[in-house]
């Protein structure tokens, strides 16, 4: 606690609304044990607006037997359980005591406390007592073998508050715990196991949903959504058969990392922000065919409307190169471009070109996207290979309206690489504001050591003057 130099405690003087919001950042252990600092902090905790049951919280029996040097796989599963959800319990009494509306809750449980209805109470507390607005379900599993299903009556999640809802790690064996949730406004599914018919009714029960994310969802095949109303759809990390959307009022939709074996029917007429990236491995999710279908989205749903666009691409294919150039063309108002250079490219081998690769850039038509609408371009996993400097080059001499250009070098980066990429900041530029950031810091100490020459002492000057003035859009 910081004093000031006649000791005078300066943070408990804050007003009780700002130690609230403070506090509200905290885990629920470190939130309730401010109370023994002073009488004037004893009730802060109760009036946050928000409660956060982390997992260390309840899961503290469970560190206690590794730290002990029990065996996890000996311990009796039933006394395990038992602490857990003797741990769990305290939820109820901790919610009991907080004594104004809740704004935001999370919670962790195993899914014992599904079975015996302290989930099921816990949801009535909140929504009927604490008034809450946005709440974060996550069932934790203790053992590979666990195999249970949401057994949460129907309609538990009706409620005129709760406008957001994220459940994680459960198995919804149907829909009816979403029946009449017509105030939900954002769904976010992470790790859960439903079958396509289960998702087409939550979206159907949840009638003004605006924003949905799927993550890492097992069961599902198809995903069909026909909705006017949704604006913002993120679908991660899923292995899919076919997906279907028809979504008029669309503006915002990811695609990270899902693979479509059979069919992709997008028709989104309103999109303004579309990403297509790469899994966390490297192992890029695409083909010749799957980037044909991004053009053909393109090309379909948006045109002049689209100005935010994230992508995974490799800058030294001369495939990929063609691609950009076709984004470039066809999105004519794009303004903020990020770039993910994957670490190792597997994708479908190049065709010839009758120049050589790194003239490619020079030969392209400048389109509109890149002399009137570009403000922000974002390259991550930037190696400095000859092809991606060419074509930082090109959008740093010819892009007249861009702010700031962002440069994330990758693991692979070599010495030349970092070096060619430091020189980037030296380049003349088309715009008068543009701010070039170089990032990360290793660039830096790179060039400290004492076999650097005068001219890359310069360009490490220009480098850190560039970073220290750089500003956010």
């Amino acid at each position: 606690m910081e004093m000031d130099v006649e000791g005078v405690d300066q943070i408990s003087s804050l007003p009780d609304a700002l130690l609230s919001r403070i506090i509200s950042h905290l885990g629920i252990s470190e939130s309730i044990r401010t109370s023994i600092l002073s009488r004037r902090w004893k009730n802060i905790w109760k009036s946050s607006s928000c409660l956060h049951f982390d997992t260390n919280f309840l899961t503290k029996s469970r560190i206690d037997i590794y730290e002990r040097g029990a065996s996890f796989r000996n311990y009796d599963r039933k006394r395990l359980y038992d602490e857990i959800s003797r741990a769990t319990g305290l939820v109820e009494r901790v919610i009991d005591s907080h004594e104004t509306k809740l704004v935001f809750c999370s919670i962790s449980h195993i899914e014992d406390n599904l079975k015996s209805g302290l989930v099921e109470r816990l949801i009535k507390n909140l929504k009927e007592k604490k008034l809450i607005e946005e709440l974060s379900l996550v069932c934790e599993k203790l053992f590979v073998s666990d195999r249970f299903q949401c057994n949460l009556p129907p309609g538990i999640f009706f409620c005129r508050t709760l406008h957001v809802l994220e459940l994680k790690g459960y198995r919804l064996k149907d829909a009816s715990p979403f029946e009449s949730c017509r105030n939900l406004v954002t769904l976010r599914l992470d790790s859960v196991n439903l079958d396509d018919k289960t998702l087409s009714r939550v979206i159907l029960n949840c009638m003004f949903l605006e924003d949905l994310c799927l993550c890492s969802c097992t069961g599902l095949k198809k995903i069909e959504i026909h909705d006017k109303k949704l604006k913002s759809l993120k679908l991660n990390d899923l292995d899919l058969e076919g997906v279907d959307i028809e979504a008029e009022g669309l503006s915002i939709l990811v695609l990270n990392s899902v693979s479509c074996s059979v069919n992709m029917k997008i028709n989104t007429p309103t999109l303004v922000e579309f990403g297509f990236c790469s899994d966390g491995t490297g192992r890029l999710q695409k083909s010749t065919q799957i980037y044909s279908r991004i053009i053909d989205i393109l090309e379909r749903c948006c045109g002049l409307l689209l100005h935010t666009l994230s992508i995974s691409l490799a800058l030294d294919s001369q495939m990929e190169q063609h691609i950009l150039d076709h984004i470039f063309r066809l999105c004519t108002h794009l303004q903020k471009l990020c770039i993910s250079i994957p670490p190792n490219n597997t994708g479908p081998s190049d065709w010839e070109l009758p120049y050589p690769t790194f003239m490619f850039w020079e030969k392209r038509e400048l389109h509109d996207s890149i002399t009137h609408s570009l403000k922000l371009v974002k390259i991550k996993g930037f190696c400095g290979k000859e092809e991606e400097i060419v074509f930082a080059k090109h959008l740093i001499r010819k892009a007249p309206m861009l702010r700031r250009f962002v440069v994330e070098c990758g693991e692979n980066c070599s010495e030349t690489g970092a070096r060619e990429t430091l020189g980037l900041s030296l380049e003349p530029r088309a715009s008068v504001n543009l701010s070039i950031v170089l990032k990360p810091e290793m660039l830096a100490e790179e060039f400290q050591c004492p076999q650097i020459d005068n001219a890359t002492q310069l360009r490490s000057a220009v480098f850190f003057a560039s970073y220290e003035h750089s500003h956010n859009m």
